[in-house]
């Protein structure tokens, strides 16, 4: 069996931007990658800083080929907020780890 200590690595995150496509839709959505060394992990989302409590939909946790697990958690943003160039953070805890990561306009190469 595995032990679960304190000193599980803390989670490795991927941030997606909203495609293009979805820009010029109005309905953007963020996506968070959480790959992890057990099936479970919190995720949370801030916007500008500020805690957002609506919009999330997170996966249950998959299972890899390398033993790792991912979750998946998808965040609906306003294109206004977006285009204006807001931070977006991914923050997942798994016990006493936590991981984040920023996301913003500015970050991105623009698609033409």
């Amino acid at each position: 069996g595995q032990i679960f200590s304190s000193s599980l690595p803390p989670p490795v995150l991927t941030l997606f931007p909203p495609s293009s496509a979805e820009l010029q839709s109005n309905k953007a959505s963020l996506v968070c990658l959480s790959s992890q060394s057990v099936p479970f992990a919190d995720v949370s989302w801030l916007a500008g800083g500020s805690p957002v409590s609506s919009g999330i939909s997170t996966s249950t946790a998959v299972q890899q080929p390398d033993q790792t697990f991912q979750i998946s958690s998808f965040l609906a943003i306003q294109t206004s907020d977006w285009n204006m160039e807001k931070v977006y953070t991914c923050k997942v805890s798994l016990g006493s780890q936590t991981a984040e990561k920023n996301i913003n306009k500015s970050d991105c190469p623009t698609e033409e």
